[in-house]
């Protein structure tokens, strides 16, 4: 296409003409929609039409948790306690170094203690960033939503440690799944560090006096209380042995059960012993002899057993070392009575088969009392 200068070009757009007053009513048009479309509330940011503003400061928007504006100081509600200990993180982290700190120092031994005496941030040169509530490692700062700060000068805007604080249930109110997160964390760490802070460090200011004076009354009213009786020992309960006793207890009864079971084994052998001759009573009273001399070498022997009783009580000691003598002293004495009597003899002056072998049955029946009853001494 041949262009010559100087000469006007007339394109054709194709639309169709418009007859009088038409392209004022399709003008009209678009504005009765936009004021229709004025009166539709906008529920959400997805909406595309509607009206998106409101009649601020009466009606509000909810802001997003993760909303953030400028920082502050969080302290927990029941202690007072800050959960700052003036590590420094955020003020090395901070881009326009507006943060500055003072650590706090135990006033007896000079030593650092985990806390802040100076907190200061400058508002005013403060870019929002957040850095500072990310890298604390004790979630100690969190970023406010309060963005409505004007004001006529500079310095109003430096921000001291009374002006940063807020209880956890301020945060709480307008982040409650953002500290529900680290909740357990942060006051675990609360815990430690308060155990390292002496008097009323480390607690929000606002609350300092408050807690200086209650802490006074509570020290002038238990002075004034008459001293309280010192708590009576708690007696044993009824009926329940110690360990000691009970061990004595048994070493008793073992005892006993032997005495018992040595004399009822011995009293059968008397009968059978009346009706020895003068040589098998000999050999019967032998055979005790020797049962009996056992039976005290093995009391000898069990002696030592006793050595676990030192543990006992004296009282419980010497109660079941005399329960041992006595069992021995009565198996002795079954086996001795057991050949006392003679026993008549036939017309030769011989025993009968039948008294030979009762004589043999009573002196085998005495060897086993005393041995059984030197058996239980051992045990116990």
């Amino acid at each position: 296409m041949d262009i010559q200068r100087g000469n006007i070009i007339v394109m054709d757009r194709r639309t169709g003409k418009l007859r009088a007053g038409q392209g004022l009513l399709q003008g009209l048009k678009v504005v009765w929609d936009h004021w229709a479309a004025s009166f539709r509330k906008n529920e959400n940011f997805t909406q595309i039409r509607g009206n998106f503003t409101v009649e601020y400061p009466d009606e509000r928007l909810q802001l997003p948790q993760a909303y953030r504006n400028m920082p502050v100081l969080l302290y927990d509600d029941e202690s007072g306690h800050e959960l700052c200990t003036g590590c420094y993180q955020c003020q090395r982290i901070c881009p326009p170094q507006v943060i500055h700190i003072t650590q706090a120092k135990d006033p007896v031994t000079g030593k650092m203690v985990p806390a802040a005496t100076e907190f200061i941030i400058e508002y005013d040169a403060c870019m929002s960033c957040g850095f500072c509530a990310e890298v604390c490692p004790f979630d100690s700062i969190k970023m406010d939503h309060v963005f409505e700060l004007s004001t006529a000068d500079h310095d109003s805007l430096t921000m001291r440690k009374a002006q940063l604080n807020r209880p956890i249930s301020y945060y709480t109110s307008i982040a409650p799944d953002l500290w529900e997160g680290v909740k357990a964390g942060a006051m675990k760490k609360l815990q430690g560090n308060i155990k390292r802070r002496p008097g009323v460090i480390g607690m929000a200011p606002s609350l300092t006096e408050k807690i200086k004076a209650r802490r006074q009354e509570l020290a002038e009213a238990a002075a004034a209380a008459p001293p309280a009786a010192a708590p009576a020992a708690p007696a044993a309960p009824a009926g329940k042995l110690t360990p000691e006793e009970k061990a004595a207890k048994l070493a008793a009864m073992k005892a006993a059960n032997a005495a018992k079971k040595a004399g009822g084994e011995a009293a059968p052998a008397e009968a059978p012993a009346a009706e020895l001759s003068p040589a098998d009573a000999k050999a019967a009273k032998l055979a005790a002899i020797k049962a009996a001399n056992a039976a005290k070498k093995a009391g000898g022997e069990a002696a030592p057993a006793e050595a676990p009783a030192a543990e006992l009580s004296p009282a419980d000691a010497k109660a079941a070392k005399l329960a041992a003598i006595k069992a021995a002293n009565a198996a002795k004495k079954a086996a001795e009575a057991a050949p006392a009597v003679a026993a008549p003899t036939t017309g030769n002056g011989t025993a009968a088969p039948t008294d030979e072998k009762a004589a043999r049955l009573a002196a085998i029946k005495a060897a086993n009392a005393a041995k059984k009853a030197a058996e239980q001494g051992n045990n116990e």
